[in-house]
């Protein structure tokens, strides 16, 4: 497991620098004001200097820095040693998922026809697919998974929870992976209210099982 993670840490920083170092050639080639917001349909609502690029270039770097910290000043880093493949994949994602949605800025910028609504659903729907499928591994700490209250106070709370807060991720990115196709505002709204909907479903649960164990 050691070794596989520390391969995996070896990839993602090569990858992050091949980025870094593709966005710095490209960087000349880039109009003066690139897009770097885009609505619900796709298009593009909002506007900025390229040297925004650098923000998105560098984005995955900062993410990849910070989450190696953050183990080592959890006060529950323990838990980590156990959760690590679930930390790790992680990891992973959240960078593979900006240097995707920087690249598909770069290449919008470029006047390249590029579906970012349906790009962003996918991402944001493999997110969730995949951390749901991860989450019941999560151990209690401060840092990463579901923290309220009752699951920071009791682990058999942490670990309810979190199965069902798994199962509920695994639907919405479900969700958003077959709305990526029709990408619109309806999809968006429902996506949302299904986000809103799910985390006060697990809020009240985690409640909800805390007075159950504290009324044995």
């Amino acid at each position: 497991m050691k070794n596989k993670i520390k391969k995996s840490s070896m990839l993602l920083l090569i990858l992050i620098t091949l980025s870094i170092i593709g966005t710095a050639l490209i960087y000349n080639k880039l109009p003066d004001i690139i897009p770097t917001h885009w609505n619900v349909n796709g298009q593009i609502d909002s506007y900025n200097k390229k040297y925004f690029a650098w923000i998105t270039g560098l984005l995955p770097l900062f993410t990849y820095i910070s989450m190696k910290i953050i183990p080592k000043i959890d006060p529950k880093k323990q838990s980590f040693k156990k959760h690590e493949k679930a930390y790790n994949v992680l990891i992973i994602l959240l960078i593979l998922f900006f240097i995707c949605i920087h690249w598909t800025s770069i290449l919008t910028s470029l006047n390249y026809n590029v579906n970012i609504s349906m790009i962003i659903s996918i991402c944001v729907g493999v997110l969730f697919l995949v951390i749901g499928n991860y989450m019941p591994q999560i151990r209690p700490n401060y840092s990463f998974g579901i923290k309220t209250p009752w699951t920071l106070d009791n682990e058999i709370v942490w670990k309810k929870t979190h199965r069902l807060g798994g199962n509920l991720f695994i639907l919405i990115g479900i969700l958003f992976i077959l709305t990526s196709f029709i990408a619109n505002s309806m999809t968006f709204n429902i996506c949302t209210i299904s986000i809103i909907l799910a985390t006060i479903y697990i809020y009240i649960y985690s409640y909800i099982q805390f007075r159950k164990i504290q009324s044995k």
